[in-house]
């Protein structure tokens, strides 16, 4: 008997390619990925590996703004600062704190302007002998350098903002201040500075002035103030020019001249320009837009498709995608906790019941004696 065997070829398997690792992705892909987080998120996201450490520059998607707290009700010699992301519904205490006033009790701390990356604009007043010292300085609460000193000023009332770039730690940025001069803290004096000055460069001074500096702003290399009468005044830089724009006289708006109880702010983003008066327990609220066209102030009564931040730092946001529902209010901080107003309640109307505000639920409550602002997260 005879025995075949059939003859079968061995195969080898060749086992499946494997993909690359998740730290060698392609540049854009991470880029496209981090553009879809939030800043909290895109901090997560960036301490993975090395790689993708080096993705830079990408805004967060954080849809509202952040809260920026100091608490005053403490008995320590520093404000502790904490910050509230609504996104996630989580506050965080800061690692570092700002000092309290050399005379306690008497130091007022107020944000004055804000630049890109977490940085604010702060001016801490504190009584001297004859008239008020304040100690200006750049404060980052995302930053671990925390505060970067500028020259000293005089004065209590105090309005500052800045020019020549959005990075206020650049050597290019020059600081504008409006402030009052003398012992009887009136009139009006604009000073500039820049990174390195040892003092504050005075620029131009009205002794006689009784208007009351509500904001100040920079577009397109010129500063410009406005006066809570609607007063808009401008200075340019370069030729050391102060011109008043919209006077009392030129004013057609009889409207303003009767909003002298009213709170006043001043909000401009990317050159818009909004004044809002408001009554915070009472009705009604007013918006003026600045027509730049005409100079003049003009009625507004709608935000449309925008959400207004209103504080010592004002903001005005795109109200889409999950935040539609935010469209046309204006939010603001009470003495405990944040509120909005919808606007389309009756803005502008004359009515005899209060304020028909309502407690935001994005934004924690607070306990008093606590200074909150409206900030943006940095772009990593």
């Amino acid at each position: 008997m005879s025995v075949v065997v059939a003859n079968k070829k061995l195969k080898r398997e060749i086992p499946p390619p494997q993909p690359p690792p998740w730290s060698d992705l392609n540049l854009d892909i991470l880029i496209c990925i981090m553009g879809r987080l939030c800043y909290v998120d895109q901090i997560h996201f960036r301490a993975v590996c090395k790689n993708w450490r080096l993705v830079s520059g990408v805004k967060p998607i954080d849809k509202l703004p952040w809260v920026l707290t100091l608490n005053f009700n403490c008995k320590h010699d520093y404000y502790p600062i904490t910050l509230h992301d609504p996104s996630s519904s989580i506050t965080y205490e800061l690692g570092h704190e700002i000092d309290r006033s050399s005379v306690p009790g008497f130091g007022k701390l107020q944000v004055c302007g804000a630049g890109k990356d977490g940085w604010l604009l702060v001016a801490e007043i504190s009584p001297n002998i004859f008239t008020f010292d304040s100690n200006i300085y750049l404060y980052n609460p995302f930053n671990d350098r925390a505060a970067i000193n500028l020259p000293h000023l005089t004065g209590s009332r105090i309005k500052a903002t800045f020019g020549g770039t959005s990075d206020l730690t650049s050597k290019d940025c020059l600081f504008f201040a409006v402030h009052d001069v003398g012992e009887d803290q009136e009139g009006m004096r604009i000073s500039t500075c820049r990174h390195g000055d040892r003092k504050w460069t005075k620029q131009f001074t009205d002794r006689r002035s009784r208007e009351i500096v509500i904001g100040v702003f920079h577009v397109k290399g010129i500063f410009f103030c406005v006066f809570k009468s609607g007063i808009l005044g401008s200075f340019n830089p370069d030729t050391k020019i102060w011109s008043l724009l919209i006077t009392s006289e030129n004013m057609d708006l009889v409207e303003l001249r009767n909003l002298a109880a009213f709170e006043a702010s001043v909000v401009e983003s990317d050159g818009e320009v909004l004044l809002v008066y408001s009554k915070r327990d009472y009705k009604p609220w007013h918006i003026f837009r600045l027509d730049w066209l005409q100079m003049k102030w003009v009625k507004e009564v709608s935000l449309g498709k925008r959400v207004l931040f209103l504080g010592d730092i004002s903001l005005l946001y795109s109200a889409d995608g999950e935040i539609k529902d935010l469209a046309d209010r204006i939010y603001y901080q009470g003495f405990r906790k944040s509120y909005f107003y919808p606007i389309k309640s009756g803005i502008g109307k004359l009515r005899s019941n209060a304020l028909i505000r309502q407690s935001c639920i994005h934004y924690e409550a607070r306990s008093d004696h606590m200074l909150r602002v409206w900030i943006e997260p940095p772009t990593l």
